[in-house]
């Protein structure tokens, strides 16, 4: 925050409402990227999604040494991650709950069996559903 020093309390809270409101006005996942893509650059969004597999990678018990090695990222950032994750562990929690969620939908509804039912083998056709149209 060293950076934003000049910032007051309430031009902070103005920013961060800002961003709070912007996703919650999405409704699916299409929303969603169309908000980060605007609002976020390229390098931002990589590295919120690297933290997020840091945060995962940390809470399969990987050590600080095989993060740092298969994410090729420094171990203060490892550390942060760390911190972040003790301090608000809801977030890592909704995190996981909701990819759950969308991976669960996907496959039910990406994919049907189609034929005839008098034959034993189905085709197995993509119905064009993606993770983007999982609701929220």
């Amino acid at each position: 925050m060293r950076r934003y020093k000049f910032l007051t309390k309430e031009d902070i809270y103005s920013a961060l409402n800002k961003l709070r409101s912007a996703f919650l006005a999405a409704k699916d996942g299409s929303e969603v990227e169309s908000i980060i893509k605007g609002v976020l650059t390229n390098d931002e969004r990589i590295k919120i999604g690297r933290r997020i597999l840091i945060a995962q990678l940390l809470s399969e018990e990987n050590t600080y040494d095989e993060i740092k090695n298969s994410l090729k990222v420094g171990k203060q950032t490892i550390i942060q991650v760390q911190k972040s994750m003790e301090s608000h562990p809801e977030c890592f929690e909704l995190i996981n709950q909701r990819e759950e969620k969308v991976e669960t939908t996907f496959g039910k509804k990406a994919y049907v069996k189609t034929g005839n039912p008098k034959y034993i083998k189905k085709f197995i056709e993509y119905t064009g559903f993606t993770r983007k149209d999982v609701k929220r």
